[in-house]
């Protein structure tokens, strides 16, 4: 599904990920462990199109990622839920939810299409609708986040 190879990425002239070679089966679930500053989050932001490659090449369903946008690799079947979160604080749960549409291939669904698998994973986020995201404690904000990814009903689910 995932298959990266040879691939170098630096910030500046520093040189942070070198000839690394990933593949990831459909249906698997690959970890990322190594300490702090290894790379793990600049190989994922990588996958993601927030940071380009010097070389190398990403490849998802067959299809080049490399040159895609962010927002195109989300419509592919990319969901990502960065590391810091990155929920809106000052909109609703219900409209972090909604945003998360936008990545759903087909374009963006019904305002009230917020997925009943949703709830199952994430009861909580269900009483929660109308608070504002930065109300939430970090473990829901984290479930948002999670949810929000879910909601473009992913292939491939990026966890950082």
């Amino acid at each position: 599904m995932l298959q990266i190879s040879n691939l170098n990425v630096y910030y500046g002239e520093s040189h942070i990920l070198r000839n690394v070679d990933l593949n990831v089966p459909a249906g698997q679930m690959v970890c990322l462990i190594g300490r702090n500053g290894v790379g793990k989050t600049t190989l994922l932001k990588t996958i993601m199109g927030l940071l380009k490659p010097r070389t190398g090449t990403i490849t998802f369903a067959g299809q080049p990622l490399t040159k895609l946008s962010t927002d195109r690799r989300a419509r592919l079947g990319i969901g990502y839920v960065p590391q810091g979160r990155e929920i809106i604080p000052r909109v609703t749960v219900k409209e972090n939810l909604l945003l998360g549409l936008e990545a759903r291939r087909g374009g963006r669904k019904a305002e009230d299409d917020i997925l009943d698998t949703i709830f199952e994973l994430f009861p909580v986020l269900k009483s929660m609708l109308s608070r504002m995201g930065g109300d939430l404690s970090g473990g829901q904000q984290q479930q948002l986040a999670i949810a929000r990814a879910l909601m473009g009903r992913p292939q491939l689910l990026v966890l950082d």
